[in-house]
């Protein structure tokens, strides 16, 4: 009966042995991966910098404009290609921005003048 449970603990600890490192390589492995995976998203964020710095250097207007000149036949914009004065719609004097505006004062003291208290509701014109 004793050599049975010897046995058996024996085998439990063998089992036990090998599950503890298989789980340890495992988590070497996830480690490694991890590493890498940071690496990566450094290498790529050092890539995000540089178009970021290229982008920036290529829209400069001053380039922009020199390259425009050599390449193409396009002249500065004038204000009188946009439109005058003229163009732009005058509200009707019936619009609230010209009608004035009654409004109730919020409630509590806010609202009310301190000689005016129990005197009910007034109108701010």
């Amino acid at each position: 009966m004793i050599r049975t449970l010897n046995i058996i603990l024996v085998l439990a600890v063998i089992v036990l042995s090998v599950g503890l490192y298989d789980i340890k390589y495992r988590a070497e492995a996830a480690d490694r991966r991890a590493e890498q995976l940071e690496r990566d998203i450094a290498s790529e964020q050092e890539g995000i910098r540089v178009l970021r710095a290229e982008w920036s250097y290529l829209n400069q207007p001053e380039r922009l404009q020199q390259l425009a000149q050599r390449y193409t036949t396009l002249e500065a914009l004038k204000a009188a290609q946009i439109g005058s004065f003229q163009d732009v719609p005058v509200p009707h004097k019936t619009d609230e921005f010209y009608a004035p505006i009654t409004r109730r004062p919020p409630a509590g003291y806010a609202g009310i003048a301190p000689g005016d208290i129990g005197a009910g509701e007034r109108t701010i014109q």
